[in-house]
């Protein structure tokens, strides 16, 4: 059996996470390969093209450039220029300040992408998309020594793979997939996929006998995609779809017809970590990298014995400064990476009240670290985490103050909200994962 995911995304890291915490551990394959997946997830594009297995990625200012070109650049991104013309733009791995280069957008006279490079996660040129008037046309992979292995023609889909004696043309991606998983010869006795379209397609062109899982983590809708419908309708291999989401999975089961044919539906949650309980400390944190702080004053104002805690991983305006004149409140402006593991164990709640970007993944820390979350409906970051009886109007600070006050007060409080957080975020026990898991792998 194989985890099958098209993209290796944060709910592909969260259930392969979750099969590892149950001691489940089957290989994982990704599609689409950014060059930095983890070590443990394989593709097609590592495997034909090699990637070396050390090094480090590539700085933002070891782009190789024209002589006398320069960059600008901040904790956000980075622009290369020649002169006053801006001729590429840096695109980091991550925003927090580390600066690792994962693509090279160039530009084009009008100021269009002509081309990107890709650069994997030990500083390797891996890849090459060329676009045509704007849109992404051909990509092409490259081994060690930069000889191309694989050719994508993006606007028909078929793909072209030279590797050893190989020279072999594929329809679409999914043909070249199933090609891929049978030369490693996986067992492919039980497939867990999670997306109706390409994941699908390799299940679908599998043409051995098995069982698969589909896994559903993306919004519904008012009806039930249609290629659900279709696999209801049809014979194949998948046999399970399970939703991920639990507050889709809430919404949707009215959705989901009395009889569903081919296939069974359900709510298969996930395992999170959860490092420490909540001590009810009237402490709380906000994470930002903006002044637009959703009624700061009126929050502050009316929850003075609680402290408020505000950093930001650059610098702070004065208008945000001008905070430390309360006696709750303290300001972190270019906090380290030392203060702010510190400030996540050291607060019991977190606002979800900034405007602009999250950082640093700040509302998943505070739900993993079982902080109470809360926040306005209009500056909500991951919505997922934060309970339903916690999401305010922007002029409801008064109700926010309640259910704030009430939980640090009263240990059952607390401890219900926190229970209730996790419920609705779909975070399941051990036990519950391994069942479920073991249930459709029969």
């Amino acid at each position: 059996m194989i985890n099958l995911f098209e993209h290796f995304d944060k709910d592909s890291e969260d259930f392969l996470r979750s099969e590892l915490y149950a001691k489940i551990k089957i290989p994982s394959v990704a599609i689409h390969d950014n060059g930095f997946l983890p070590e443990e997830v394989d593709s097609p594009i590592k495997f034909y093209c090699g990637f070396r297995k050390e090094g480090h990625p590539l700085y933002f200012d070891k782009v190789p450039l024209p002589k006398y070109w320069r960059i600008d650049a901040t904790s956000q991104k980075a622009d290369v220029y020649d002169l006053d013309r801006k001729r590429a733009e840096i695109a980091y791995n991550s925003t927090d300040n580390t600066r690792e280069v994962t693509k090279v957008r160039w530009l084009d006279n009008d100021g269009r992408i002509s081309w990107v490079e890709h650069y994997n996660s030990v500083g390797q040129l891996f890849s090459k998309t060329f676009y045509n008037q704007g849109k992404a046309v051909l990509r092409k992979y490259f081994n060690q020594s930069g000889k191309e292995v694989i050719t994508h023609n993006l606007q028909v889909g078929d793909i072209f793979l030279n590797y050893c004696w190989y020279h072999k043309h594929f329809a679409n991606i999914a043909d070249f997939v199933v090609f891929y998983l049978k030369e490693r010869k996986y067992n492919l006795d039980h497939i867990f996929y999670n997306t109706l379209n390409e994941s699908l397609s390799v299940s679908l062109g599998v043409d051995v006998a098995g069982s698969d899982v589909m896994l559903w983590h993306e919004h519904t809708g008012d009806a039930l995609p249609g290629n659900m419908d279709f696999l209801m309708q049809s014979k194949t291999r998948t046999k399970y779809i399970f939703f991920q989401n639990y507050r889709e999975w809430k919404d949707s089961k009215a959705l989901i017809p009395a009889d569903t044919g081919n296939v069974k539906f359900g709510f298969f949650g996930l395992v999170y970590p959860h490092p420490r309980s909540n001590q009810l400390r009237r402490k709380a944190l906000i994470m930002t990298n903006s002044d637009q702080i959703e009624h700061l004053k009126e929050v502050v104002e009316s929850m003075p014995d609680i402290e408020f805690n505000i950093a930001a991983v650059t610098t702070m305006s004065d208008k945000l400064l001008a905070f430390k004149k309360y006696d709750n409140v303290k300001t972190y402006p270019n906090v380290s990476r030392k203060k702010t593991v510190e400030l996540f164990k050291e607060c019991d709640v977190y606002f979800d009240i900034n405007h602009q970007n999250e950082i640093l993944n700040a509302v998943r820390i505070a739900f993993e670290q079982n902080m109470l979350i809360v926040g306005f409906n209009n500056t909500l970051h991951q919505p997922k985490y934060v309970a339903d009886k916690a999401i305010f109007a922007p002029d409801d600070v008064k109700k926010m103050r309640e259910l704030v006050e009430n939980s640090l007060s009263n240990r059952d409080v607390m401890k219900a909200n926190i229970d209730y957080q996790r419920k609705m975020a779909g975070d399941i026990s051990i036990d519950e994962f391994k069942k479920t898991f073991e249930k459709c792998t029969k």
